[in-house]
């Protein structure tokens, strides 16, 4: 008996027999997947940390990070040989951002997400874009302005603080609806942009990159993502930002407003000789910060009149960012990026299995309805715009 009690101890007393010290892995915090257009092997550049450049109690001179690139015939060979570039076994679990080339997107993502997927290596909620008109691990490497000395950590950063003008997705989300029938997916783009002060260059997320089933088709332009996200509600962050309407008390002045709280909606319709349409609801709160016309209002009854002009101004231009949208998705791309399919299904599912193998074709041609609400819910009015004194 007292044999099996010191055993029963003893195996209780055992640590975590796959545990790895901080001192044996490499974290790495950035990852740009590329291709060689000649050999047709991928290109994985990782972005490691440095710990003890970041140290509070004595750190070094050295750059707070590494950039090691490797390469091979499969995503899987590729993340195993990285474990051989560095004196540390590759750690991915706190990867921030994944970035891929334009290349790799249009040949396809299902060989990148399904190594990502399978091994468990990478874990879901990390960032997921396209490197539009650049080699994606050069985005890695900008030295743009940023407070965070670490790349991959601004670029996090671009994702978690987005504006309605860009496309924030997450690698679960992605795999998710590339999986999903009758929806197709919008990534972040990042791109490099030239600055007139030192360094010269930064990235900057800007925009959409628009999916049919796992291949890249097309861009989508800050325009026509605006209204993918008026559409959609804008995806794993809330529809956020600024927007810029004319004053309409004087000429080539400009009232800005800033979104609150969103609510889209997206109903499907069947007639009776069978015809299919969607019917696109949104509903958008607005908060005046910005007048830059002096004219003053004289009562009440002029103020509310004003807001309500300025309301169908917005209502206007989002209409009009919808209907671009919907429109280039059709005629350009054919893929229903706004899931109008997978809606269909939930509401008609008999129908949806009439049209579901050439949804392609129907949803290109599919009508439509906008209607959009827009509100004021607080102008910064108390008298009328600000006007300097004689």
């Amino acid at each position: 008996m007292k044999k099996w009690i010191m055993i029963l101890c003893l195996l209780l007393l055992t640590g975590c027999w796959d545990r790895k010290e901080l001192s044996e892995i490499g974290i790495v915090a950035g990852m740009a997947i590329d291709k060689n257009s000649e050999t047709g092997e991928y290109i994985m550049t990782s972005q490691y940390l440095r710990p003890a450049a970041e140290s509070t109690q004595t750190p070094t001179p050295e750059q707070p990070f590494l950039v090691v690139s490797t390469t091979g015939k499969t995503i899987a060979a590729v993340m195993n040989k990285a474990n051989y570039t560095i004196d540390r076994k590759s750690f991915f679990a706190h990867n921030k951002v994944i970035i891929i080339s334009e290349e790799v997107a249009r040949d396809g993502l299902i060989p990148v997400i399904d190594a990502f997927q399978r091994g468990k290596e990478v874990r879901g909620h990390v960032w997921f874009s396209v490197a539009k008109d650049i080699e994606a691990k050069k985005l890695l490497q900008i030295k743009q302005e940023k407070i965070s000395r670490v790349p991959a950590n601004a670029l996090s950063n671009l994702f978690e603080n987005g504006e309605y003008d860009a496309t924030t997705v997450d690698l679960l989300t992605y795999y998710k609806e590339v999986l999903c029938a009758g929806e197709d997916s919008v990534v972040g783009v990042l791109i490099r942009e030239e600055t007139d002060i030192e360094p010269y260059e930064r990235v900057k997320l800007s925009g959409g990159a628009a999916f049919k089933k796992d291949k890249l088709v097309g861009f989508l332009d800050e325009s026509e993502t605006r209204g993918y996200n008026w559409i959609t509600g804008g995806g794993a962050s809330p529809v956020q930002g600024a927007m810029t309407l004319p004053s309409l008390l004087e000429k080539d002045k400009f009232v800005t407003v800033l979104l609150r709280a969103l609510k889209s909606d997206i109903q499907p319709n069947v007639n009776e000789d069978g015809q299919i349409s969607f019917t696109i609801n949104v509903e958008q709160k607005l908060r005046m910060t910005g007048q830059e016309s002096t004219v003053e209002l004289q009562d009440r009854k002029e103020i509310t009149d004003y807001l309500n002009d300025l309301q169908g101004e917005a209502e206007k231009k989002i209409e009009a960012e919808i209907k671009r949208v919907i429109d280039k998705a059709q005629k350009e791309f054919q893929s229903d990026i706004f899931a109008f399919g997978d809606i269909l299904y939930k509401h008609y599912p008999k129908v949806w299995n009439k049209e579901k193998e050439n949804w392609s074709e129907t949803f290109a041609t599919v009508p439509y309805t906008v209607n959009v609400r827009a509100e004021i819910i607080s102008s910064g009015l108390l008298q009328g715009p600000f006007k300097p004194q004689e």
